[in-house]
C-alpha cells in the first residue's frame, strides 16, 4: 500500500513540475499588479495574462479569482466592457464560496466593478442586482468601510432612476453606519448627497440640517465657506435652497458664485439654469430669457464634449474584430495545450489503474475485517448456548463454564480491538443492533412514550453489550457508582434514543435527563462539559 502511494506522488509530481516556490513568486508578482491596481497606476491585459495562465493550472481559487479580475480591470480601463464583464464572470467562477479561506472581499470588489460598468452603460436596475451582491460579500468579509461604501452607491441608481425617496433613504441609511463606525467625514460627505434630492422633495428643514453638516464635517470647505476646487455645483444646489425657501438674494448670489467660480461647461450650464429660475420667479423675462440661452448654450458645449466619449464607448462595446483576434489568440493557446492534455490523460489512467489496486485491496480488508468480527460473534453465541446448557448442572460443569467463559472474553478481545481501529467493523457492529427485534421494540416505545418492560431491558442490555463490548466493560468498570436510572440512560444514548423520549421512557422530567448526562460526563469519563459533549463521547465506545 505504501509504495503504491510513493508511486502515486511521483506521477503527480512529475505532472505538476511547478515548485511552490515558482507559486509563490508569481503570486508575489500577481499582489504587485493588484498594488498598481488600488494606487491607479496603468498596466495593460498583457501584463496580467500571464499570471492568468498560470494560475488557472496552478492556483488556488482565490488566485484565479484574483487574475481574472485584475485582467477585467485592465480591459475595464481600455474601454472595452464585453471583455472585462466576460473576465469579471471567469473570476466569479473560480470563487469557492464554500471554502473557510474565500476571498470575500475580493467577491465584493468584483461585484462592485461589474455594477459600475452596467452604470456606465445606464442599466441601472441592473447596476442595483449587482450592486446588492457587493454589499453581501462585502459584510461576509468582513469589510465594514467597503459595505458601507457599495451601500452609498445605490443612492446613484435609484436617484438616476428618479426613485428619490429610496435614494434618501439609502443615503440616511449609509450615514448612520459611517457614524455607528466612527466615520464622521464620510458620513457628512455621503449626507451632502442627499441635499438636492431633499430640496426637490420639499423636505427644505432636513435639508438645511445636512447642508450644516456637510460644510462644517466634510473638510472640503475652507474657512470662509468656500467649497474645493472641482466641487463648485455644490452652489447650485445651496442656491436652489434659498430659492425655495424665498432667500432670493441669497440665491443669487450663490448661482452667481457657481458662475464665476466653476469654470467648466456643467457648471456654467448649471449655474445658468438656476439664474434663469431665479429670474423668472421675480418676473424678469429678459434676464431669464438671457441666462436661458446661455444654459442651451452651454447645454450644447457639455454634449459635444460628451460625444467622443459616446463614441469610444459604442466603439468598445462593438469592436468585433478585436475580440475575434482574441478568440484566435486562444484557440492558439489551445491547440498548445492539447499535447500537455493527452499526457495528463495517460497519467490519469494510470492513476486510475493503481486506484483500481489500492481500492481492490481495501476491499479485500474490510471483508476479512468483517469476516474476523462475525466470525468472534458466532463463537461467542455459540460458548453461551453451551454455558446455558451447562448450568443445568453447574456443579459437575463447573470447569468447562469456566473454559467456555473464557473463550468468550477472548473473542470480545479480537472484537473490541477490531472495533477500535475499523471503521468498517463499527459500521457493522451498529447494522447488527439495529436488525434486531429488540432495538425495533425500544424505538417503538421511545416514539410512543412508553416505558419498557424489566426483560426487555435485560433484552437491550444484553444485546448491546454482544455488539459493542468496549461499552459493557465501561458500564462494568462503573457499575458501583451509578444508579438505576444513569444506568439505563447510558443504554438508551447509546443506541440513539433522543434525550425527550428518555425522560418519558424513565418517567421523569426533560430537565433530569439533561443535568444526568451533564454529571455522567464527569462520572464515566472524567470531564466537563455539556449534557450534548456525553452523548457524543457515549457514542464512541464500541
Amino acid at each position: 500500500m505504501r509504495h503504491l502511494l510513493t508511486v502515486i506522488a511521483i506521477l503527480l509530481a512529475f505532472a505538476c513540475c511547478t515548485t511552490e516556490a515558482d507559486r509563490n513568486r508569481m503570486r508575489a508578482e500577481l499582489d504587485s499588479i493588484n498594488q498598481r491596481n488600488r494606487n491607479d497606476q496603468p498596466f495593460t491585459a498583457a501584463d496580467v495574462q500571464p499570471y492568468v495562465d498560470f494560475f488557472d493550472d496552478h492556483g488556488t481559487p482565490n488566485d484565479r479569482l484574483l487574475a481574472h479580475y485584475l485582467l477585467g480591470r485592465a480591459y475595464h480601463d481600455h474601454g472595452e466592457a464585453p471583455m472585462a464583464l466576460q473576465c469579471y464572470q471567469d473570476a466569479l467562477d473560480c470563487a469557492d464560496t464554500l471554502s473557510t479561506d474565500c476571498d470575500y472581499a475580493q467577491l465584493s470588489r468584483i461585484f462592485g466593478q461589474m455594477a459600475l460598468l452596467f452604470y456606465e452603460q445606464g442599466l441601472y436596475r441592473q447596476q442595483l442586482n449587482y450592486n446588492n451582491q457587493s454589499i453581501h460579500y462585502a459584510w461576509k468579509g468582513e469589510d465594514t468601510l467597503l459595505a458601507i461604501r457599495n451601500k452609498e452607491q445605490e443612492f446613484i441608481a435609484y436617484n438616476s432612476l428618479g426613485v428619490i425617496d429610496s435614494a434618501i433613504m439609502v443615503i440616511e441609511e449609509v450615514a448612520n453606519k459611517y457614524n455607528q463606525y466612527g466615520r464622521t467625514v464620510y458620513s457628512a460627505i455621503s449626507l451632502g448627497l442627499a441635499i438636492k434630492p431633499l430640496i426637490i422633495k420639499g423636505r427644505l428643514q432636513e435639508a438645511k440640517d445636512y447642508m450644516n453638516i456637510y460644510e462644517s464635517q466634510s473638510g472640503r470647505f475652507d474657512s470662509r465657506g468656500n467649497i474645493e476646487v472641482g466641487r463648485e455645483i455644490y452652489y447650485k444646489t445651496k442656491g436652489l435652497y434659498f430659492l425655495y425657501t424665498e432667500n432670493l438674494d441669497s440665491a443669487e448670489y450663490y448661482f452667481r458664485k457657481e458662475l464665476r467660480d466653476g469654470k467648466d461647461f456643467g457648471n456654467q450650464n448649471s449655474a445658468a439654469n438656476g439664474l434663469a429660475l431665479l429670474y423668472n420667479k421675480i418676473h424678469k423675462p429678459d434676464s431669464a430669457a438671457k441666462y436661458a440661452i446661455y444654459a442651451y448654450t452651454m447645454l450644447d458645449s457639455v454634449y459635444a464634449q460628451r460625444t467622443p466619449k459616446e463614441v469610444e464607448r459604442i466603439q468598445a462595446l462593438y469592436d468585433y474584430t478585436r475580440h475575434q483576434k482574441i478568440a484566435h489568440q486562444e484557440q492558439k493557446k489551445a491547440n498548445q495545450r492539447t499535447i500537455i492534455i493527452w499526457i495528463c490523460v495517460g497519467i490519469i489512467i494510470v492513476i486510475c489503474l493503481l486506484t483500481f489496486i489500492i481500492i481492490r485491496e481495501l476491499t479485500r480488508k474490510k471483508k476479512t475485517a468483517e469476516q474476523k468480527y462475525m466470525q468472534s460473534q458466532s463463537v461467542i453465541e455459540q460458548a453461551q448456548r453451551d454455558i446455558v446448557k451447562l448450568k443445568t448442572n453447574a456443579e459437575i460443569n463447573k470447569e468447562l463454564i469456566s473454559e467456555k467463559e473464557q473463550i468468550i472474553r477472548e473473542q470480545e478481545t479480537i472484537m473490541k480491538s477490531l472495533l477500535r481501529h475499523d471503521s468498517n467493523s463499527q459500521s457493522l457492529a451498529d447494522r447488527k443492533l439495529i436488525d434486531t427485534d429488540i432495538y425495533k421494540r425500544f424505538e417503538q416505545l421511545s416514539t410512543k412514550g412508553q416505558q419498557p418492560t424489566q426483560e426487555e431491558w435485560e433484552q437491550i442490555e444484553q444485546q448491546i453489550f454482544f455488539c459493542y463490548p468496549g461499552f459493557k466493560d465501561l458500564l462494568s468498570k462503573h457499575g458501583s457508582a451509578i444508579n438505576d436510572k444513569e444506568y439505563k440512560t447510558c443504554l438508551l444514548i447509546r443506541i440513539g434514543i433522543k434525550p425527550t423520549n428518555i425522560s418519558s421512557m424513565l418517567g421523569v422530567a426533560s430537565s433530569y435527563i439533561t443535568e444526568l448526562r451533564t454529571k455522567m460526563l464527569q462520572k464515566l469519563f472524567g470531564m466537563s462539559g455539556s449534557s450534548k459533549s456525553f452523548d457524543k463521547l457515549l457514542k464512541t465506545i464500541y
